[in-house]
């Protein structure tokens, strides 16, 4: 199974970061920083793929006939077993078949309850209301929280893969009795187009992962007050207009300004829980050296309940 790494070991003992192999900073020969694979540094490139263009970062990859040590973090399979033994409650289980399965349905219950007792807390108004509905919420978010923690450790193991068949085999996804194909959950920046369309033309909510790098940090003001919003950035797409191009813009918001502050930009954040998918507005382009006057932009965003929600998936 393939795996995405942040950093490297060279043949001198030394940590290898991206910024470090891209100036050929490093002696060969590069291994994995928890076992002694094998790795080669794949440079960053951008491509076209139909009408997108989409940009790669770079990162470290195992050599070829190359595998990870059992216990090492990128060891697809053994982590998956390690925190399918660790997790609580039915979020995670084994099959008769000898596979596992993430369990969505139950993480978007637990969601749903504590954004309920959110509301409730929030309207409450004698002391003694507020204090019995603030000891429902702490008991909820802990609930939600060993629900989201086994997910996004999950999720995080999902990251290190360069591809979805390096854990779809082992680990299935099911909501409601109905298995969901990775490529339909796990969206990486290149598919934020069709992880738009999906969310857009849904029936039936279901959470999704999306992990991307951080572009921005900002404050908004809104109708209820200031927000902290977190945008990550996107791929474009050519339209039939050459003055005109598509964009996604997922966007994290939250009025809790100490949610993001452990993030920061070029951070790679994965994100997890119930998007929003708003209809697509169009927005002129404020640069006046480009060719492009107006993005089409489809918005995609996430309120998040819960900072386990969240997490950076490098450094």
């Amino acid at each position: 199974m393939a795996s995405k790494m942040p950093a490297a070991i060279d043949s001198n003992k030394r940590r290898i970061t991206i910024s470090m192999a891209e100036n050929s900073d490093y002696e060969s020969t590069l291994e994995c920083e928890f076992c002694d694979a094998k790795v080669i540094f794949v440079n960053g490139f951008t491509r076209e793929e139909g009408d997108k263009i989409i940009s790669v970062n770079p990162y470290f990859r195992l050599k070829a006939s190359n595998t990870h040590g059992s216990e090492c973090k990128y060891n697809v399979e053994g982590q998956v077993k390690l925190i399918v033994r660790e997790s609580e409650g039915n979020v995670l289980a084994q099959t008769e078949s000898g596979k596992f399965e993430l369990r969505l349905l139950a993480v978007k219950k637990a969601i749903n309850e504590l954004q309920n007792l959110a509301k409730k807390k929030k309207n409450s108004e004698s002391d003694n209301k507020k204090e019995t509905k603030e000891k429902e919420y702490i008991k909820s978010e802990k609930k939600l929280g060993s629900y989201i923690n086994s997910a996004l450790r999950v999720l995080k193991v999902r990251s290190f893969c360069e591809e979805n068949k390096d854990i779809e085999n082992l680990l299935e996804l099911v909501f409601d009795g109905v298995r969901l194909p990775w490529k339909d959950f796990y969206y990486e920046d290149k598919e934020f187009f069709r992880c738009y369309s999906n969310v857009r033309k849904a029936t039936v909510t279901v959470p999704v992962a999306i992990i991307g790098v951080v572009k921005s940090i900002r404050t908004i003001d809104g109708k209820n007050g200031k927000f902290s919003v977190v945008n990550l950035a996107g791929p474009y797409r050519k339209t039939d207009k050459k003055d005109t191009l598509d964009s996604v813009n997922v966007s994290i918001w939250s009025p809790d300004f100490e949610l993001f502050e452990s993030y920061k930009v070029d951070d790679v954040l994965l994100a997890f829980g119930i998007f929003d998918a708003s209809k697509v507005s169009e927005k002129s382009n404020k640069s006046s050296t480009s060719s492009v006057n107006k993005f089409r932009n489809h918005d995609l965003r996430l309120w998040p309940i819960s900072k386990s929600q969240l997490c950076k998936v490098n450094g």
